[in-house]
């Protein structure tokens, strides 16, 4: 009589856990399930996901955010990395903000 009355309290014991652990996961699950909502951009991010070689200007997501650019002063992260192995490309991005290195033209300066 006692064993029974011990198995008894155990499966109400279990029971008991089960629903309280499926209540507790029905939002996760049913959040999982649903579709994302649609995202209402209307144009291009302002950043991009990577760098393009030879343009220091394009503004990349995964860099810090850039100061205000000043005639002579230090490149930032991004203008380093597009411009690396081409020293008159970073030339070009600390002494003349705004002038853009093409490959193939001759460059003279703004």
């Amino acid at each position: 009589m006692i064993a029974s009355r011990h198995r008894t309290r155990r499966i109400l014991m279990a029971g008991l856990a089960a629903t309280t652990l499926a209540a507790a996961l029905a939002p996760a699950v049913a959040e999982t399930f649903s579709p994302p909502p649609p995202s209402a951009s209307a144009g291009p991010p302002d950043c991009v996901n990577g760098i393009i070689p030879l343009n220091p200007y394009v503004v990349n997501c995964n860099l810090p955010p850039r100061g205000k650019q000043i005639i002579g002063a230090a490149p930032d992260a991004g203008a380093i990395i597009a411009c690396r192995h081409v020293p008159m490309c970073i030339s070009y991005y600390v002494n003349y903000p705004g002038a853009l290195l093409v490959p193939g033209y001759p460059s003279y300066g703004p």
